[in-house]
């Protein structure tokens, strides 16, 4: 035990003001992580519970280190030449280069809170095994230097040591002198702040010390810990709103200050990328057990999120601040570029050369050349994260970056016009690159709050900003020297986007009144509404002929005019239900798939239901006719009444070609006009030129008779080529007719391109969900591994205690039992990860079938489901990823148990082997034949709140492996004959039954050695 009487240097502490905020002292402390060589350094804000805690894995700090420099302010330890040596570089590391030389990192900590428990262990400098360097533990009550008529005399900073172990007596040492302190200053303290302190220490004496060994990441306890462990509490209660945001709503996209100033510690979008040095995070963690990594994940960016950039411009400012790079306008080949800076009249700058990327995404997505997919993703991340980011040997340097700190007034030139500067800072993500050996005149301010605006930061600053102006000078400006292809993209872009949302508004209220219309149709055959209107017109002629006076002069009229009727009832039912698919407009899968169910329904109303019936009303007509009139005249009547209805029929037929005709005629007209205009045209062109060559030769030279004829030849073959262009459309147009008249019209290859991007859109949505669903596993797998140990730990540190107690024994025992049954369910996890397996391995229908009774063996017997495999399946092999057949498996088995859950006993799952396919039948309610070509699609489901992903995944998974899966249509299980009774119908029968059929032997696949 050592106590420590600060000196006067300390009062430098006082000064911790000038840090800016929370971020900006996180920021210093993972700077001086970074200067202690860590290779991650870890915040963890324990949100229910008031603590901050910060970890390295930095080289730590002995008892000596901790006091003469961590300690005490200002020391010189990081400046070159300076009285204490600086850090060890630790085996296997490069020299880093210093990120701070005025010592404020000490400082940084205490605005962070009003207490912290500082425990730091040296790493050991060579290979000797365990680490032998103690324990180092320090309590700093950071309100004492901040109370008025204490001086810094006065305040005793408790300093400890512990070979190994970090112990609740340790820490209770700590503030026992802390309060011996208090005792010794109360006579100088307020009531308010001798309670502020001491709740302080009250918080820090319930702090569970466990915490530090469950959190994931660095640690200095066991034989390999080393590093610094800051635990602040209780925090600054501004913390909470730099985490948070400033409450005014929940809008996601707006970055918080502390993201703001945090993300991007290192450089990830270099020109010459390499592996950070030190990872960073801050985690949210509550006490139910969610986590969140604000810094982790996509939402900064990379080297992949150039690809999705309108425009790139890359390259390097010399010692004269001229710039050399390439310029790439909406993606096309670089060009190179030199900008000259006229600032610097020949002589070499102070701020020295560096280095500059960056892209720019134009704000309308009219005048971009990215997808809508990729335009929104990098539109979020720029609302979020934009700027242009500043560097120094790879380590961010704030506020640069920070959206609303435009230190090059990029937003303020543009508000003045938008046409002449063009650049928005929003829409711009990059960096610039400065080292400490090409750019030590940029130093940074004390505080942390940029550079000093020295004339080497000014230089910086007017290079960039006349970088900036001169490249929209050149590429986007109306009259660029370099603009036109800019220009000309943009309006190119522009004009799509204008002829794609007018056929997009046009085409979306056709397919949306198209597939109104189809439910419609569907939902009444579904009714059965066409059947009961054509058997309605059948009863009603047998109750009218029935009527019929036999006796009268025109009963024959009569009977045959009902007839007509009748027939004509009929064709009105089938053109009530005639829906015409709209031209040249595509139908996503769901419309798709009720399109063919109504085909199926209408082909039946048509081919077999009408004509069903009309036959049945012709039989009854016929035999009332033979009863009125004797054969001979029935016979004429009919082949008159046959003859008239031809004579109508044709002349509807013939009314409806005539006016194709007389358009195709009018169309004929117009191009046969616009041909011959161009003909007399070329025709009068060539008449002229050959005028002229006979004229006009006799009067030149013979060195010139040659040159005449060129260019005469030149002007008829441009005339020429001016009237082919004017009858492209007509060739267009020509050329879609034939292709129409073979089949391939140019609606129908609308309709097909159409189709295939809705299906695009589709799956891109898919692969989204799936991209979640797989991180949000990942991460639960994860976490609970990483947990999982201390609590089986912990459960056999209680059992002792358990047995001396019976009512904490009980406790114990449900514990044990509880987390035994999680800890089998995380072995089940195993299977699942593809990264384990870095061959494909032998699977058995076996080991699929216990892996499925081991996990669903409680489901299975709460819902008195038998799961069951035939031993054709269990003695089936194969060779696969079990990450890739396992799920499958699961999600099959899965869905079969909730069909069941509510079907009469016996309710039974069956595995089973048939011709070298895998079975999963049950006896459910099965699956109707609407839905056997639905059911693999995205979003398709049954299930109440189904997201309809389950089987599009695993038919998808299969497809890569050469495998597919198919709805098995008889290998369904009967219906137990209390199900028969429920439904009331046997037109089924029997439940569903999927097969995953193995690769055929032509097919090229790592699955050929099937057994």
């Amino acid at each position: 035990m050592a106590n420590f009487r600060t000196s006067a240097r300390t009062v430098d502490m006082l000064g911790r003001q000038q840090i800016a905020g929370i971020p900006t002292a996180i920021n210093e402390l993972f700077k001086n992580a970074y200067d202690a060589y860590a290779g991650s350094a870890t915040v963890d804000w324990l949100k229910d519970r008031n603590v901050l805690i910060l970890r390295d894995d930095g080289v730590g700090m002995t008892e000596a280190d901790f006091l003469e420099r961590w300690l005490t302010i200002g020391t010189d330890s990081k400046a070159a030449g300076g009285r204490l040596a600086p850090p060890p570089v630790p085996r296997g590391f490069a020299k880093r280069p210093v990120m701070g030389e005025k010592g404020i990192g000490r400082l940084a900590i205490a605005a962070l809170g009003t207490q912290t428990l500082v425990l730091t262990r040296q790493r050991p400098q060579f290979a000797t095994g365990e680490n032998q360097a103690p324990i180092v533990a320090a309590l700093l009550p950071w309100t004492l230097f901040t109370t008025p008529g204490v001086t810094l005399e006065d305040i005793d900073i408790p300093v400890v040591t512990s070979d190994d172990t970090i112990t609740q007596s340790l820490i209770l040492r700590l503030v026992h002198d802390v309060e011996e302190n208090l005792l010794q200053l109360s006579d100088r303290l307020d009531d308010s702040t001798l309670s502020e302190i001491r709740a302080g220490l009250s918080q820090l004496k319930d702090f569970d010390l466990d915490i530090l060994n469950r959190l994931p990441g660095p640690r200095i306890t066991g034989p390999s810990g080393y590093g610094t462990v800051f635990v602040v509490t209780p925090t600054d209660d501004s913390l909470a709103a730099e985490v948070e945001g400033d409450g005014r709503g929940a809008d996601k996209a707006q970055a918080t200050k502390l993201f703001k100033l945090l993300a991007g510690f290192s450089n990830t979008m270099s020109l010459h990328p390499r592996n950070s040095e030190m990872r960073t995070s801050f985690v949210v963690r509550t006490d139910d057990g969610v986590a969140t990594d604000l810094l982790s994940g996509d939402e900064f960016f990379n080297e992949s999120d150039f690809e999705n950039v309108d425009h790139e411009f890359s390259g390097t400012f010399d010692d004269y601040g001229t710039f050399h790079g390439q310029v790439s306008i909406y993606r096309a080949d670089p060009i190179d570029h030199v900008i000259t800076w006229p600032g610097g009249r020949g002589a070499p700058t102070q701020c020295g050369p560096f280095n500059i990327r960056f892209g720019y995404v134009q704000g309308n997505y009219a005048q971009s050349s990215l997808t809508p997919d990729q335009h929104a993703l990098i539109s979020r991340k720029l609302q979020k994260a934009a700027g242009l980011y500043v560097y120094k040997d790879g380590i961010r340097i704030l506020p640069y970056g920070d959206s609303e700190v435009d230190y090059l007034n990029i937003e303020e030139r543009r508000s003045k016009n938008i046409g002449y500067y063009f650049f928005s800072y929003r829409r711009i993500f990059g960096a610039i690159e400065l080292s400490s050996e090409f750019n030590p005149s940029l130093q940074e301010k004390a505080g942390r709050e940029g550079f000093r605006e020295n004339t080497a930061y000014r230089q910086l600053r007017n290079i960039l900003m006349n970088f900036i102006t001169q490249l929209a000078a050149d590429f986007f400006r109306g009259g660029a020297t370099q603009g036109q292809e800019f220009h000309a993209k943009r309006d190119e872009l522009e004009r799509t986007e204008r002829i794609r949302r007018t056929r997009a508004k046009v085409v979306d209220a056709e397919r949306e009144n198209f597939r109104s219309q189809l439910q419609s149709a569907i939902g009444e055959f579904a009714e059965s509404k066409p059947v009961k209107l054509v058997q309605r017109t059948v009863t009603r002629v047998e109750r009218e002929l029935s009527d019929v006076d036999s006796s009268g002069d025109d009963a024959l009229d009569t009977v045959l005019e009902m007839e007509h009727v009748a027939l004509r009832d009929l064709e009105q039912v089938v053109q009530r239900y005639q829906l015409r698919k709209p031209v040249g407009v595509g139908l996503d899968r769901e419309a798709a798939r009720d399109w063919n169910s109504y085909e199926r329904l209408r082909d039946e109303l048509l081919n077999s239901i009408v004509p069903s019936a009309a036959s049945k009303i012709s039989e009854m007509t016929a035999r009332k006719a033979s009863h009125l009139v004797p054969m001979a005249s029935l016979r004429r009547q009919v082949q008159r009444d046959f003859e008239e209805s031809v004579n109508d029929t044709f002349a509807n037929w013939r009314e409806d070609i005539d006016a194709i005709n007389r358009k195709s005629e009018q169309v004929a007209e117009q191009i046969s006009d616009l041909v011959h205009v161009a003909v007399r045209s070329a025709s009068e062109s060539a008449r002229l030129v050959t005028r002229r060559i006979n004229d006009e030769s006799l009067f030149v030279a013979q060195e010139e008779l040659f040159e005449m004829r060129r260019q005469l030849l030149g002007e008829l073959e441009d005339e020429l080529r001016r009237q082919k262009d004017s009858l492209e459309p007509v060739r267009r147009f020509l050329s879609t007719f034939e292709g129409a008249s073979g089949g391939l019209g140019m609606d129908d290859q609308l309709e097909a391109v159409e189709e295939e991007v809705l299906a695009l859109r589709a799956q891109v949505d898919t692969d989204l969900e799936l991209t979640q669903l797989g991180r949000a596993v990942e991460l639960i797998n994860h976490e609970f591994a990483s947990s999982i140990k201390t609590v089986r730990n912990n459960l056999r540190a209680l059992r002792p205690w358990g047995q001396r107690n019976p009512k904490l024994g009980n406790i114990e025992r449900e514990l044990a039992a509880a987390f035994e049954h999680l800890d089998n369910y995380l072995t089940l996890f195993t299977p699942l990860q593809r990264r384990l397996y870095r061959k494909p391995a032998n699977i058995t229908g076996a080991q699929v079938a216990q892996f499925l009774l081991d996990l669903f063996g409680e489901r299975l017997r709460r819902h008195e489901v038998e799961l069951l495999a035939e031993p054709s399946f269990e003695a089936y092999s194969f060779i696969g990823y079990p990450s890739t057949f396992y799920p499958v498996f699961v999600n099959l088995v899965d869905n079969a148990i909730f069909w069941l859950s509510d079907r009469p006993a016996p309710r039974v799952i069956q595995l089973k082997q048939r011709n070298g396919s895998l079975l999963v039948a049950d006896n459910g309610p099965g699956i109707s034949l609407r839905d056997y070509e639905a059911i693999f699609e995205h979003g398709f489901s049954r299930k109440p709140g189904g997201r309809g992903l389950g089987l599009k995944i695993s038919k998808d998974v299969l497809e890569r492996s050469g495998w597919s899966l198919r709805v098995a249509p008889d290998g369904g299980l009967p219906w137990p004959s209390a199900a028969v009774s429920l439904t009331g119908s046997v037109d089924r029968g029997f439940g569903a039954c999927f097969s995953l059929n193995p690769p055929t032997e032509a097919e090229d696949s790592v699955f050929e050695g099937v057994k």
